[in-house]
């Protein structure tokens, strides 16, 4: 119970890991009315939530166990208001009924066949690898001009192509940006691959693999596994509605570029950093 210094705010009836105690959240006061602490706390296992960005609209909060002797699955990771409520993911619902959500979104541009459906949506950054030369001169002149002859190196890299939105079906993956269109029909694609932050998906009838750079990528991957498997048994028409989400997502909302640039440079320094080594191996076996 909090006392005359402490105000409380119950998120939880029932504590989504003990099933016990009560999570609420308890705002501290000091002597002059000022804020001293505001902790998420289960009154009985003291399991610890912290608030993060919404999700379609909904409240999102990470679970601490360091200071509790409970252990739960989702331990580290981020839920939204729902999910703990139910005890599982929208992504473990999925992979159990081997099914995926049914998406409303509004403001869609693409069009889509009567009997195709939307499951999944995001902003996405699509990116490409591209050959870039390295230009390289064998000497430079005593007044500093270069002279002799240059030597040109090639290496692929990832360079961002554009940006929009990455649209999941029943029948196609879509990618719609400002300047660019891909569409993959479920039956062409040969690969999904899950990076740290982006997924890249390889077409038959495509010759380069593209890179979808986005949030959730994990979820992405499984999705669109998922949507493969229903398709190639026939489902890709037809299939069981599932109640997982009701989110309402607009088309019109564009994935900023400069969000992205923070969370892909460690990545992208890795890759290139292979990249580096893979031509440097090449160069080592041509001498």
């Amino acid at each position: 119970m909090a006392n005359s210094n402490e105000e409380k705010e119950v998120i939880f009836k029932k504590c989504p890991v003990c099933k016990k105690g009560e999570v609420a959240k308890i705002t501290s006061k000091s002597f002059f009315g000022l804020l001293s602490s505001n902790s998420i706390l289960c009154s009985n296992c003291k399991a610890k939530f912290s608030l993060q960005a919404e999700k379609e609209e909904e409240k999102v909060f990470k679970l601490d166990l360091s200071e509790s002797e409970m252990k739960n699955a989702y331990e580290g990771q981020s839920l939204k208001v729902s999910e703990w409520e139910k005890g599982t993911s929208d992504l473990d619902v999925c992979i159990q009924n081997k099914k995926l959500p049914n998406l409303k979104v509004v403001g869609l541009k693409t069009i889509l066949s009567d009997d195709e459906k939307t499951h999944w949506y995001s902003g996405a950054r699509a990116m490409e690898e591209r050959m870039v030369r390295d230009v390289q001169f064998s000497s430079v002149g005593g007044h500093g001009f270069r002279v002799g002859q240059s030597r040109g190196e090639s290496h692929g890299e990832l360079k961002s192509i554009d940006s929009g939105s990455l649209l999941l079906t029943n029948k196609r993956l879509i990618f719609n940006g400002d300047l660019k269109h891909f569409e993959y029909p479920l039956n062409k694609i040969t690969s999904v691959e899950e990076w740290k932050d982006a997924v890249e998906i390889a077409s038959g009838n495509r010759q380069k693999c593209q890179v979808y750079v986005l949030d959730e990528p994990h979820k992405w991957a499984v999705y669109i596994k998922i949507a493969i498997s229903l398709f190639s048994k026939g489902s890709g028409k037809s299939q069981t509605k599932i109640n997982i989400t009701n989110d309402i997502v607009s088309d019109t909302e564009k994935h900023s570029l400069k969000d992205d640039i923070a969370k892909t440079r460690e990545s992208l320094e890795k890759m290139k950093e292979a990249l580096l080594k893979i031509q440097e191996k090449k160069n080592k076996s041509k001498k």
